[in-house]
């Protein structure tokens, strides 16, 4: 049969067989409590029935109404929140205090509301809204009702506008891209940590209940070995895309948080080095599983692996985060056991020339498809040694073909 066929069928056979087992059930359901524990635990216990105050500042006579109106409007109750409002001289003033966090919001002529970063959605919206009353309201005191009313309840009456500086926006903009890289370098490390683990066992497993040596009497070693990795690959994005989808939901729906907007080309350069980690990490995992003799052992055989993902995990997060532009940090982009964790913090701060990428993407292709040939032949060297357990080279030179 053609290779793609080959490798499809046993990709096919690892989603079937592995994507409906108990274990990776019950994996996924402890990821999705844990995921649900972390947001549901800070409802329980982030509460400590204090009355939150909020700064509001008012620039020119026209905002003191809508301002005392909010004010006197905020519910004030143990676990809620109350203003105070404090006179700015003008909005330049006003939106400098909002920017650096001295007050919360701002009131700019009784039509326009300042927020900064961090002000809060409830105070947002409540200056919003006693906007729009004092307008209905002093409409009805002057008995001048017109057009204009629809315009108030439609919400035209009142301009948001986010108080910060430029030259703050871009950095606030870098900051948040750098931490976006963190995550992606966190998750990873997780994703190779798990699926790793379970290329690991199920080649192990494969091995001692010698299902292996009927696969491999009709596919060459290194189709049975890609296709055992795309298929693990896929059920372990599965996993972790649901989980972090449901997150996303559950922090916007449940805790009312507000995401960072993510840059597309940096979400693209994170992505694809997310698969190329994962592709090279879980080859070397396979390898090392065909080369244990047990189950039991498979941890043990693959100690040096894991070693070799924390140390790249542990330079891409503490040294390159810090040193973006040092010749190690370029030296690490090219090295492929390193560029998964190094490149996209790189990309971060634009650190990375064009063709630093382009060669570390073409480094890393021509290592995956020699290591992936080098791995499916120390499987099929390997996978037939039941007895003890041999070395890789050793594996490697009595393999047949």
């Amino acid at each position: 049969m053609t290779t793609y066929r080959a490798v499809g069928l046993v990709m096919r056979r690892e989603l079937l067989e592995r994507g409906l087992s108990k274990s990776y059930a019950l994996s996924w359901l402890f990821l999705a409590l844990l995921v649900g524990a972390g947001v549901a635990i800070p409802g329980f216990f982030g509460d400590d029935g204090s009355v939150r105050t909020y700064r509001v500042a008012t620039v020119g006579a026209a905002s003191v109404g809508p301002g005392e109106l909010a004010r006197s409007t905020a519910p004030g109750e143990p676990g809620s929140y109350r203003i105070d409002l404090t006179a700015s001289p003008d909005s330049g003033a006003a939106g400098a205090a909002v920017a650096d966090g001295s007050v919360d919001a701002a009131l700019v002529e009784g039509d326009r509301v300042l927020v900064g970063k961090d002000t809060p959605r409830e105070l947002e919206s409540a200056l919003q809204q006693a906007v729009l009353s004092y307008q209905v309201q002093d409409m009805l005191a002057t008995g001048e009702v017109s057009e204009r009313a629809v315009a108030i309840m439609a919400g035209e009456g009142v301009t948001v506008v986010t108080a910060e500086p430029e030259a703050d926006a871009d950095a606030a903009a870098e900051a948040r891209q750098f931490v976006i890289a963190q995550v992606a370098l966190v998750l990873l490390f997780m994703a190779v940590m798990t699926t790793g683990s379970w290329v690991l066992l199920g080649v192990t497993e494969e091995k001692t209940n010698r299902v292996s040596e009927v696969l491999l009497s009709s596919l060459r070693p290194w189709q049975l070995l890609a296709g055992k990795i795309i298929g693990v690959g896929l059920l372990g994005l599965l996993q972790f895309g649901s989980i972090a989808a449901s997150l996303i939901v559950a922090v916007r729906l449940v805790l009312d948080v507000t995401l960072p907007e993510v840059d597309a080309g940096f979400l693209g350069i994170s992505l694809i080095w997310f698969v190329l980690g994962y592709l090279v990490y879980a080859a070397g995992y396979a390898a090392v599983g065909a080369i244990a003799h047990r189950p039991e052992d498979a941890q043990n055989a693959a100690f040096p692996l894991t070693l070799v993902t924390v140390a790249g995990y542990v330079i891409g997060i503490v040294y390159v985060s810090g040193n973006p532009d040092t010749v190690w940090s370029t030296v690490l982009t090219l090295v492929p056991l390193t560029a998964p964790f190094v490149l996209p913090v790189r990309a971060v701060s634009d650190a990375v020339a064009p063709w630093e990428q382009a060669a570390a993407f073409l480094l890393m292709i021509g290592f995956i498809v020699l290591l992936v040939r080098v791995a499916g032949r120390v499987y099929a060297g390997g996978v037939f040694n039941y007895r003890t357990r041999i070395k890789a080279r050793q594996a490697y030179r009595s393999a047949e073909f």
